[in-house]
């Protein structure tokens, strides 16, 4: 599927003539009034669209969002952004090799994750070539890999990373090697490129778990290039956002932004209803971590309102845990990480209310926003009895993510010492140390 003259001219322009374009297509918009409503300098803006000055991805996502272009303007490859992920043929049996020495690679180089997000957002997809050495595979063994990746979700919604690691990282070697090594036809290739893109984003996620993030990147970077190739939009889209999510944690918090609304706009259109949420969810996210609370509040109503839509039927194997309870969680997150308990703590209350043991992990890191949100607004002994049930969930959930969300935890009450909940917390933490 080529580009139309249009989208081709489309293609040709300069960020700063998209941005005059889109500006004539909202009314004729001035530069002072896209200036404020993006804000962002009018002198500064007029620099960027007569060329003189590179958009930041910042200011790049705040002129998309001002225009409502819908990702165009962030998935525009900005002047120093040179550097192209090589999708534009058809798909070899080279290509499989590479994908499969990338899997399997120990030190891969991921420095470039944004600019893939948009090399796989204006791209079209490459065609699965049919690969004909080593052993012959069918839909009967694609189909035995899609259990196994299912039943690998389902444990991890039990077990901690720091103990499922090997076991999945185990499962997508050898998959990885069907790729390289098996013949299959065309729509089997397929077939097994999509199951492999789920794997690679359920390797990345316990990647994450189990605090290797540089290995999750790589993960969740060759997972959407899988997913991709075989055709799977979604399951691209949630690699890339899985890593957005990531990225928002543990790295910066304005490459997220930009990772995470490339993920929703490349796949919205392809996307389920929870699907779309999900990937709402992880923009939202974002901009909370980025302290950008207008959009982080938008995309939270866009997440009630996909979700509010949803038709179980329509929607990928993998997103079968965002439930009610996980989206409010999700917002509760929000609002703590905006300082705005009053919203915060009663949907949190609410949410975590239906959470147990049997998810440790899970019920451990939602309580900590819990008790963060609490201690935000002042409610000091009722934090601390929630941060103390947390603990001791961490405490058993084998997962680093857990560990050092408590740890973060516990730093927020050190300026509350001496009130004996906070003693107690302290004195627990020690015993479990």
């Amino acid at each position: 599927m080529g580009n139309t003259g249009e989208e081709a001219a489309a293609v040709s322009e300069t960020f700063g003539e998209a941005v005059r374009r889109w500006r004539a297509t909202r009314g004729d918009m001035s530069l002072r009034e896209l200036a404020r409503r993006a804000h962002v300098d009018p002198g500064h803006l007029s620099r960027i669209e007569t060329g003189r000055r590179p958009p930041a991805a910042k200011i790049a996502a705040a002129l998309d969002l001002a225009l409502d272009a819908g990702g165009d303007l962030v998935a525009r490859p900005r002047p120093e952004a040179c550097m192209r992920w090589p999708l534009d043929g058809a798909w070899r049996q080279r290509d499989s090799e590479a994908l499969a020495g990338m899997l399997l690679a120990e030190a891969p180089n991921a420095e470039n994750a944004v600019w893939l997000a948009h090399e796989w957002l204006i791209t079209d997809p490459p065609q699965v070539y049919e690969v004909r050495s080593g052993r012959r595979i069918d839909d009967a063994t694609v189909e035995h890999v899609e259990r196994r990746v299912h039943q690998l979700r389902l444990l991890d919604d039990h077990v901690g990373g720091v103990k499922t690691h090997e076991i999945v990282t185990a499962e997508l070697a050898v998959t990885a090697g069907l790729l390289r090594e098996a013949a299959y036809t065309e729509r089997v290739g397929r077939r097994l490129l999509v199951a492999i893109g789920e794997l690679c984003q359920l390797a990345g996620y316990v990647a994450t778990d189990a605090g290797r993030y540089a290995e999750a990147e790589r993960l969740y970077l060759a997972g959407m290039r899988a997913a991709q190739a075989g055709g799977d939009v979604p399951g691209a889209a949630n690699n890339l956002s899985t890593l957005a999510y990531q990225e928002a944690n543990v790295g910066d918090p304005r490459k997220a932004v930009t990772l995470a609304r490339s993920a929703y706009c490349g796949a919205r259109d392809a996307a389920s209803a929870t699907t779309r949420a999900l990937l709402l969810e992880r923009v939202a996210w974002a901009h909370a971590r980025a302290d950008e609370s207008e959009p982080a509040v938008g995309a939270l109503d866009a997440v009630e309102n996909a979700f509010t839509h949803r038709q179980p039927a329509d929607d990928p194997a993998w997103v079968y845990w965002l439930s009610a309870d996980e989206t409010a969680v999700m917002a509760g997150r929000v609002w703590t990480q905006l300082r705005r308990p009053l919203r915060a703590v009663p949907i949190l209350e609410r949410a975590t209310a239906g959470y147990g043991e049997e998810t440790g992990r899970e019920t451990s890191l939602y309580l900590t926003w819990l008790a963060e949100s609490l201690l935000q607004a002042g409610e000091v002994d009722r934090a601390a009895e929630t941060a103390m049930r947390a603990l001791d969930l961490a405490r058993g959930a084998d997962s680093v993510r857990a560990d050092e969300r408590v740890d973060a935890l516990r730093r927020l009450f050190r300026p509350h010492l001496g009130v004996p909940a906070v003693d107690d917390l302290e004195e627990r933490y020690r015993s479990h140390h």
